[in-house]
């Protein structure tokens, strides 16, 4: 079963720590083939902030989120997401878990072809049995840039359109964390400016928090802070950051690791 450590209930709001990891370990495969992609990573990310993770390929970001988003389960280790503990818990309570708090943005928008963009975004809310508030909806949709478009189907939207669906797929359900993977990756300049600017919003207006792993320190730019990954342990971490900053820091990024490191 899953635990909280404070004995928070559910309606006494969110916990003041977003995520916590504490020493996960992460390895695939065995032996001579063993790759370990996350070595006793540990961090805390408070509530109502935008963190992008980056790293050189293979160093673990996307590891790192699908740990943390519950998606993966680690090895070794502690996760807590809304202060409620993600270890040991089954499959169907991680599923109820992840439909109830967590919201999910992916470079390949995950839409039905099939279903309207309106129906695309209540989705979850029917997968988790949940009352589906159709003017709810059209008020987030209509937040993205979307009002007019609620009839569409993803094929006759940009990729921009489609992104800012999934999106509103995940606001809707009013999550308390929403982990973004790539999300501006297939994406032209001036739409991937224009998702980055939702996200800032998300959690600057609706309180929300974000989690997003990205290789653009452009995108990187929009967030609050920046943890950098290298060889699956934490690398730095840097405040405040400009793009500059971000490629300046991802150009020397190991340097200053003890060896083995």
């Amino acid at each position: 079963m899953f635990r909280s450590g404070s004995r928070r209930t559910r309606d006494q709001g969110p916990a003041a720590e977003a995520v916590r990891l504490v020493k996960v370990s992460k390895t695939y495969g065995t032996d001579d083939s063993a790759v370990t992609a996350l070595d006793g990573v540990t961090l805390c990310l408070e509530r109502a902030t935008f963190t992008a993770v980056m790293g050189p390929s293979g160093s673990g970001k996307s590891t790192l989120l699908q740990c943390a988003a519950g998606l993966d389960r680690p090895d070794n280790g502690i996760v807590r997401v809304d202060g409620m503990e993600l270890t040991g818990g089954s499959e169907a309570e991680l599923t109820r878990f992840r439909r109830g708090r967590v919201g999910f943005v992916f470079q390949q928008y995950n839409l039905l072809q099939t279903l309207t963009v309106a129906q695309n975004t209540v989705l979850p809310l029917k997968l988790a049995g949940r009352r589906v508030d159709r003017k709810r909806a059209r008020e987030v949709l209509t937040a993205v840039g979307l009002g007019d478009r609620l009839g569409h189907r993803p094929d006759q939207l940009s990729g921009g359109q489609r992104q800012r669906v999934a999106i509103a797929r995940a606001l809707v359900a009013e999550p308390r964390v929403i982990f973004a993977d790539e999300p501006t990756g297939a994406l032209d300049t001036r739409s991937a400016r224009d998702v980055l600017r939702l996200l800032q919003e998300a959690v600057r207006v609706h309180g929300r928090t974000v989690v997003m792993v990205t290789h653009d320190p452009v995108a990187a730019s929009y967030a609050d802070s920046v943890l950098f990954l290298a060889d699956g342990r934490l690398a730095g971490r840097l405040d405040a950051p400009t793009a500059d900053a971000v490629a300046e820091r991802l150009a020397h990024l190991g340097d200053d690791m003890p060896a083995g490191v």
